[in-house]
This record gives structure tokens, C-alpha cells and sequence, in this order.
């Protein structure tokens, strides 16, 4: 898993510090609310793809860099995990016999056929 020290966060603030900015004026700059912008750079909230797209328009990026950030930063904490890491020593690997059993149907429950109805002229 691949392994990053820099949270989406700390992302956001170098880029505040690059361009003299706070979050108050990027989050009227890129019209979206404080709270939400103020929360990620204290790694208390993700990068959400609606603030992923407005970060891109605005610093001249792509919605995917920020995502990519927010994705790698949730695999390194997952990596670090120690509950998860025990329950992923648990499950096994799917096998090529457990594909070809035919998956289990569900039977469709009659329903009640419509009824059409002549609408009465007024």
C-alpha cells in the first residue's frame, strides 16, 4: 500500500502558504463553506470531489491530484491499522472454483397486474 507523511491537510495549507492565503478567503474564493475547508486542513474531514473540482479550478490542478492525495493518505492510515491488519490476515483469497458456482437467484414475487382504467371525459 502506498505510503505518504503528507495528509490532504497539510496539502492545503502549503498551498495557502505558496499564495498568501487563509482558509476564510479560498473558501469565498472557490465558493464553499469555511467549516469544510477549515476541518480538511486539520485532517478532521476528506476532500469531497466537489472540493476536489473547485481546489483544481482554482489552483491549477487536477481533481484527481486531490483525490489521488485523499486516497493515498485513507490506505496509509488503513496500512497502519492494526484491528483492520488482523482482520485482513483472516480472509482468504478467492478461488477460481468459488466463481463458477452459479449465483443464487432470487424468484420474483407476483405482483399485481395493472389494471387500465378509462379516464371519464368532463
Amino acid at each position: 500500500m502506498p505510503k505518504t507523511n503528507q495528509s490532504p491537510g497539510s496539502l492545503i495549507l502549503g498551498f495557502l502558504d505558496k499564495y498568501g492565503l487563509n482558509c476564510n478567503r479560498l473558501s469565498k474564493e472557490i465558493k464553499c463553506s469555511q467549516t469544510a475547508l477549515r476541518l480538511i486542513s486539520l485532517d478532521k474531514s476528506r476532500i469531497t470531489t466537489s472540493i476536489a473540482v473547485r481546489l483544481a479550478k482554482f489552483f491549477s490542478t487536477t481533481p484527481e491530484f486531490w483525490l489521488n492525495a485523499q486516497m493515498q493518505y485513507d490506505l496509509a492510515k488503513a496500512s497502519a491499522n492494526k484491528t483492520l491488519l488482523k482482520q485482513l490476515n483472516g480472509i482468504s483469497k478467492a478461488e477460481k472454483s468459488l466463481s463458477k458456482q452459479p449465483a443464487a437467484r432470487t424468484a420474483k414475487k407476483p405482483g399485481k397486474a395493472k389494471r387500465k382504467t378509462k379516464r371519464s371525459k368532463r
